[in-house]
């Protein structure tokens, strides 16, 4: 518990303004710098291959809109498997209590273990998110689906099955904690939204891809495990599918590496002849957020203090001093 000092506006707000304004005078820079020069086209194309060569494209494959779109079905499969691997419990429980003969306390915990762990799990995305990327904390979560879900296909005991939703449980924590985010850092501002959106109805319908499934399986002889076990096949195709993707351009700018920031997002945009500078003027607003948000939050560590318990004793004794002080005027 804090409380602000008597100047904590003023102290937030005055380390706050030349962000504000590098902002404008960055996107003014660019304008005047691009305007004046007569060989900007020929930079432009020449920057674009340099940004393909930096993240190890070559110009023949899938660029622009159609390289974002794949970007972010790599990315949604993240919220496929969410909804999936918390939905398709419902029909293989049924199964798998007369297969280990499960107590109402066993199949509990078969069920709850992965909502469990996933809480834990997207406790966890945040430091991971923060030290290593949101792409190697994406491939850790499809290798993690992965993992779990062939140990529950696999399980001879009801230890190993509920390993095997610990382990999905925790990847699901950290693909709802990272997938959202990174979607909305590499979708250009006029797509953010709705592409955002899409992680949301990925979930959805995972969960309704689960109640096909179990309806598929559920006749067939161990069919619980062709419905745990199938949620590998999205989390194979996430995990090789990531590998050769750039990381989050707004990860790599926090990091100081604005050369791959701007090629990671020049990739990922239409080649038109406003691109560059529509990238540029991004970057820079981009950049000039980062340093707001961190004199902000170097601010208000300065401008807080420890709440401090109040002492009884001294509290009374000023009281008193104020009532003998009050009794003599």
């Amino acid at each position: 518990r804090v409380c602000l000092r008597p100047s904590t506006t003023a102290a937030l707000a005055e380390p706050l303004m030349p962000a504000r304004r590098a902002v404008s005078g960055s996107i003014r820079g660019i304008s005047v710098s691009q305007a004046g020069q007569p060989e900007v086209a020929a930079r432009r194309v020449s920057s674009l291959n340099d940004g393909e060569a930096l993240l190890g494209f070559s110009s023949g494959l899938c660029s622009g809109r159609c390289f974002l779109y794949w970007l972010i079905f790599l990315s949604c499969l993240g919220g496929l498997l969410f909804g999936y691997d918390t939905g398709v419990i419902s029909g293989a429980s049924l199964l798998l209590k007369e297969r280990f003969r499960l107590g109402a306390v066993e199949l509990e915990a078969v069920v709850s273990s992965t909502i469990l762990f996933a809480a834990l799990g997207s406790l966890a995305s945040g430091p991971i998110n923060m030290r290593l990327g949101r792409r190697p904390t994406i491939l850790l979560g499809s290798a993690t689906f992965t993992l779990g879900a062939l140990l529950m296909a696999a399980s001879a005991s009801f230890g190993t099955l509920v390993l095997g939703r610990v382990i999905v449980g925790v990847a699901v924590g950290l693909s709802s904690g990272t997938v959202p985010m990174f979607i909305a850092e590499v979708a250009p501002t006029a797509m953010r939204g709705k592409l955002v959106a899409l992680n949301n109805v990925c979930i959805v319908s995972g969960q309704v891809l689960a109640g096909l499934v179990d309806g598929s399986f559920a006749l067939v002889p161990a069919g619980w495990r062709y419905m745990l076990g199938l949620a590998a096949v999205p989390a194979v195709v996430q995990l090789v599918g990531m590998a050769f993707m750039p990381e989050s351009p707004r990860w790599l700018l926090e990091q100081g590496r604005r050369g791959e920031a701007r090629a990671a997002m020049l990739r990922s945009r239409e080649r038109t002849p406003t691109c560059e500078a529509e990238v540029e003027s991004e970057i820079a607003e981009m950049a000039a957020a980062i340093t707001l948000q961190r004199e902000a939050e170097a601010a208000l560590r300065r401008a807080t203090v420890p709440i401090r318990p109040v002492d009884e004793g001294g509290g009374g004794g000023g009281g008193g001093g104020g009532s003998s002080g009050g009794g003599g005027n």
